[in-house]
């Protein structure tokens, strides 16, 4: 399969999978759960749905929970759009990189801190990273 074809298809997946966990799943284990990414195989035998969900570790647990439940609903529902011969069989997989970045930013700030540094006290530099001029 193009290329082309593959991108589209990804993107038609991540829109109805995001549509229905957020509109149309009526589980009172939901939280606030964001798709970030899907993978399609060449041959559309398979799709791998990232998401993350905002909370702790418990909270990740329980939207894993509620989302493999869900995923036979979901994967008819995303076989509706598709307008394939075949719907990939779908799996989710918890994007761990929001949780990673906001963790260095966290680093990040404690870093600032421990440095007695604020985010507004770095200095002016141009892109090619010579300081701003002295205004006169």
């Amino acid at each position: 399969m193009n290329e082309r074809r593959i991108a589209r298809i990804r993107t038609l997946i991540k829109e109805r999978a995001a549509e229905v966990i957020d509109r149309e799943l009526a589980d009172p284990r939901r939280g606030l759960i964001t798709v970030t990414k899907v993978d399609v195989d060449r041959e559309m035998a398979s799709a791998k749905i990232y998401w993350s969900v905002l909370g702790d570790d418990a909270q990740i647990r329980t939207t894993e929970r509620m989302l493999d439940s869900a995923r036979g609903f979901v994967q008819k529902e995303i076989g509706k759009v598709l307008h394939t011969r075949t719907t990939p069989r779908v799996t989710f997989v918890f994007d761990e990189t929001i949780a990673g970045a906001a963790r260095l930013e966290e680093i990040f700030q404690e870093l600032r801190e421990e440095r007695g540094e604020s985010e507004t006290d770095e200095p002016d530099e141009d892109p090619d990273g010579e300081p701003d001029p002295e205004p006169s």
